[in-house]
Order: structure tokens, then C-alpha cells, then sequence
């Protein structure tokens, strides 16, 4: 075969080879590209929904903290109530997410109205045992009732933008016509009693609300960085000297975080103290992970 023959074989050979190199080498960089793709994608989804269960739980300590020390001021300030003290209660905590935070300025403040629903929605949906079961005839609302209560404030809060809220919620248009009226009716009660029971600048203040945690139980999982985490944010600190300035209280009064065997939260009138229990926290924690918008299969009742 002449040299020249087997030069232009040879470099036809050559063609295709630095070719098919080239082609495998383009797909393993777009294979390797897309598969770091989908990774960053995978860990920013994980980052975006670690933060949202921490938000959950966040805000649902803080409304049921402010649920609690709305029975606290009723009581000790003697407040007017109409209709059920746990409605009262949970507007006040509703409410109080607003006027003593203000945190209606910050980006995620809707989403945290929204948090709040959404734990009444998954209480709601969550199977419970007979005796932990809400009856008719309860002192508190149907979980379900507060779920919508809770919805309907929120939306009412900012119809113009919010309205996002009802197809989150399922709130009925029935009852979104009127939220924004229940929003201002509960915003109204709410300053009246604040600028009517509030401590004038010449009362000295007598009494404070201490806080005291207890040790979370050995049985917890996480205990005691639940613990670390709760005294760190400051915000039962913040609650209890607010309180204290803000009103004239009739006697000092405690805040303890405990340990009570379930996922509870009260005031006992007699002793003066409001107690929060670290396995409510730790619920939170637990629904957090079954949020609607995390899981959109959620969001139908039907498909519990």
C-alpha cells in the first residue's frame, strides 16, 4: 500500500478517535455538571426546609406562650371576657405575635401567621389517642375551629396581600368576606385592654414574672440542646420583663419550663405560675416535619 495511502488512514483514524475522546469527555463533564447540579439543588431544598421547621417551631412556642400569658392577664388583671377564655386566649396571643413584636415589617412575618395555622391544621389531621381527643363540649375550640380562626386572622390582618392565605389554607370565601372585620375586632380588644390596665409612669414597679427552667428529662431526645437553644434566644425573658414593665401586676409571678410527661402548656391560677413543658417544644419539632407546604399531599384532609 503506498505511504501516502496509509498517511491518509492513518490520520483518518486519528480524526475519529481524538473525536469519540472528545464526545466522552463532553459527556462525563455534562454528567459530572448536572449531577453537582441536582446535589446543590438537593442541599438547598434540605437548607430551605430545615429552616422552615425551625421557624414552626419558633413561632408556635411564641404564640402558645403568648396563649398562656393571655390567661395570665385575664386573670390577674381581672380583664373582661366575653365568650370562651381559650378564644380570648388565643387572640391575645394572635395579636399579641403583633403588637408586642412587631415583626410585621420583617419579609417572613406572613409565613410565621401562617406557621401558626398550620399547627392547628396538623393537630387537626394528627390521629390522636381517646384521651387526647377535643370534645364538643370542651372549654377549648375544635382543633379544626382553630385552624380557621387562626387562618381567618391571618388573612384579615392584610387582605390586599395576603390573599395568598386562603388557597393555602382552604379558607371558605363565606368567612374570608368577614376576617378582615374579626381581625380589627381582635385588634381593637386587644388596645383597649393594653391602653386601659397599662402601668402609668408613676407607678413604681412592684412585681416581676421570674423565669426558671428546669432540667429537661433524661428521656428527651435532644434535651438538652432544646434547653440551650430556648435560653439563648432570650425570648421568655423578653415576654416575662415586657409583662412586668407594661402592666401592674398584683403579685410576683413565675414562668417555668419543665418537664410534664406530654406535649402541654398552662397557668395555674392559684400559685401564679405559667408553665411551659419542654415535650410541647419538642411536638413542635415533630409536626414541623409533616408541614402542608413541604408536603403538598397534606393539604387534603382526605388523604390522611
Amino acid at each position: 500500500m503506498p505511504t501516502c495511502r496509509l498517511a491518509v488512514i492513518a490520520q483518518y483514524l486519528h480524526s475519529k478517535l481524538n473525536g469519540a475522546l472528545r464526545w466522552a469527555l463532553f459527556l462525563s463533564v455534562a454528567s459530572s455538571a448536572t449531577l453537582y447540579a441536582h446535589t446543590q439543588t438537593a442541599e438547598h431544598k434540605q437548607e430551605q426546609a430545615a429552616a422552615e421547621q425551625l421557624r414552626f417551631v419558633t413561632t408556635n412556642a411564641e404564640f402558645t406562650l403568648l396563649h398562656e400569658m393571655g390567661h395570665l392577664l385575664i386573670h390577674e388583671l381581672k380583664l373582661p371576657v366575653l365568650g370562651r377564655e381559650e378564644d380570648a386566649a388565643d387572640q391575645l396571643g394572635f395579636i399579641g405575635l403583633f403588637l408586642i413584636y412587631d415583626r410585621q415589617q420583617t419579609p417572613d412575618f406572613p409565613m410565621r401567621l401562617l406557621d401558626v395555622a398550620d399547627y392547628w391544621r396538623l393537630e387537626w389531621q394528627h390521629t390522636k389517642d381517646p384521651d387526647e381527643m377535643i370534645h364538643a363540649w370542651d372549654s377549648h375550640a375544635l382543633d379544626e375551629q382553630r385552624f380557621y380562626n387562626i387562618a381567618c386572622l391571618a388573612y384579615g390582618s392584610d387582605p390586599e396581600n395576603l390573599e395568598w392565605i386562603i388557597e393555602m389554607t382552604g379558607l371558605p370565601e363565606e368567612r374570608a368576606f368577614y376576617c378582615q372585620d374579626e381581625y380589627e375586632q381582635a385588634k381593637y380588644a386587644a388596645l383597649w385592654f393594653r391602653e386601659h390596665f397599662k402601668r402609668s409612669p408613676e407607678q413604681p414597679i412592684k412585681h416581676h414574672i421570674r423565669v426558671i427552667y428546669d432540667p429537661p428529662p433524661y428521656h428527651l431526645d435532644g434535651g438538652g440542646d432544646l434547653l440551650e437553644k430556648v435560653k439563648a434566644s432570650g425570648e421568655l425573658e423578653a415576654v416575662a420583663e415586657r409583662a412586668s414593665e407594661f402592666f401592674a401586676l398584683p403579685r410576683n409571678l413565675t414562668l417555668r419550663v419543665t418537664s410534664c410527661g406530654a406535649p402541654d402548656s398552662w397557668y395555674n391560677i392559684s400559685s401564679g405560675e405559667l408553665t411551659l413543658c419542654y415535650e410541647r417544644i419538642a411536638h413542635f419539632k415533630k409536626l414541623a416535619r409533616k408541614l402542608p407546604r413541604l408536603n403538598p399531599a397534606l393539604l387534603d384532609p382526605q388523604a390522611q
